[in-house]
């Protein structure tokens, strides 16, 4: 047996697009909700020249494999009667690592690899290692630049990006160092590649309820950071962190269903109440508006399912982001109608006294 197989992952839903699924250890394999959703492939990775683990994408699940070093392979042909202590040994010290982070990313570390899976609205994966071999791919496959890839067949896409040059051979990519897919939903979403290729955005957050539990935050660009303050029904208070030098970044905010209370909210940075962008182009340079931040509703997302926010921030230090959504005090409405007929009343009480 040539490789470890830690478990199948992922298994296509037909739940909300909006909806954050969630990861769960069941039966020694790793199981979550809709990441594969159209990619099909193997992405290899290596480590000092040596093959550490492949991950296998198919379209309705994904295997995640380690490679035994060829130090064990020699020992396992020589004493076959390891293999089962040595398999056993393996498969503890693989699945130390696994870090389940809230209910929606998964993170693993093994053998100087590190991947990252997030099961957020976008589709997300990030591998670094010193050098990535995607093999098995079936797409129409498109170098936008020497560090982008872009991967497309029937109704999906996907878009790679690494930070030094890809290598395109035929069906098969090779990246080093690290490397980035990225892939959405949405017609609408689908504009927002363009950040990624010039790195103004800077991570996505997903809060699908008012507990911490139920949030996700992934960085991309700048080493944002977006940490839940406070979760209060009807407001987010969000700390918003990144590089000095980063430059205007963009931050996405996915609120879930059960989030969104009422239509009618509104944005505040540091205080001050956020205005909105005129379109959909003009958020995706966060710099355009000099100093001012500005949102944008995704319109293909908002209603029923949840909500797609798009902040721009010109500057970073550290900043306090709220999303305050306006809900009626039933109690004041109660003292303003209550008011308004004792109002009336009296006035009705003198009319009738003259």
């Amino acid at each position: 047996m040539r490789w470890l197989v830690l478990g199948l992952l992922l298994l296509l839903p037909a739940a909300s697009a909006v909806d954050i699924g969630g990861f769960e250890l069941d039966d020694g394999k790793i199981v979550g909700t809709y990441m594969p959703a159209g990619l099909e492939g193997t992405i290899s990775c290596y480590e000092n020249d040596n093959h550490i683990m492949d991950v296998v994408y198919r379209n309705d699940s994904i295997e995640i494999s380690i490679h035994y070093f060829d130090a064990l392979d020699k020992i396992i042909s020589r004493n076959p009667f390891l293999k089962d202590e040595l398999e056993r040994a393996l498969m503890e010290q693989a699945i130390a690592p696994i870090n389940i982070s809230g209910t929606s990313s998964f993170n693993l570390e093994y053998g100087g690899c590190t991947i990252e899976l997030h099961d957020i609205p976008t589709r997300f994966f990030r591998v670094i290692c010193d050098k990535i071999v995607i093999t098995g791919l079936d797409y129409t496959i498109n170098q936008q630049k020497e560090n982008v890839v872009k991967l497309e067949r029937d109704n999906f896409s996907a878009t790679l990006f690494s930070d030094t040059s890809m290598e395109v051979s035929g069906n098969n990519i090779t990246a080093y160092g690290n490397l980035m897919l990225v892939s959405f939903s949405y017609v609408e979403e689908k504009e927002i590649e363009h950040a990624f290729i010039n790195k103004t955005i800077g991570g996505e957050i997903t809060i699908n309820g008012y507990s911490k539990n139920l949030t996700d935050y992934v960085s991309y660009f700048g080493n944002i950071s977006v940490v839940p303050e406070a979760l209060h029904r009807g407001k987010i208070v969000l700390s918003v962190t990144g590089e000095d030098k980063s430059g205007g970044k963009i931050v996405k905010i996915n609120l879930g269903k059960d989030v969104c209370i009422c239509s009618d909210f509104s944005l505040s940075l540091d205080g001050r109440e956020i205005k909105r962008a005129s379109n959909f182009n003009d958020i995706l340079d966060p710099d355009d508006d000099g100093l001012e931040p500005e949102y944008y509703v995704l319109s293909s997302v908002y209603g029923d399912e949840g909500m797609f926010l798009l902040v721009t921030i010109p500057h970073f230090s550290e900043h306090q982001l709220i999303i305050q959504f306006m809900v009626e005090n039933t109690a004041a409405r109660t003292a303003a109608i209550f008011l308004g007929f004792l109002v009336i009343a009296l006035a009705s009480f003198y009319m009738f006294k003259k």
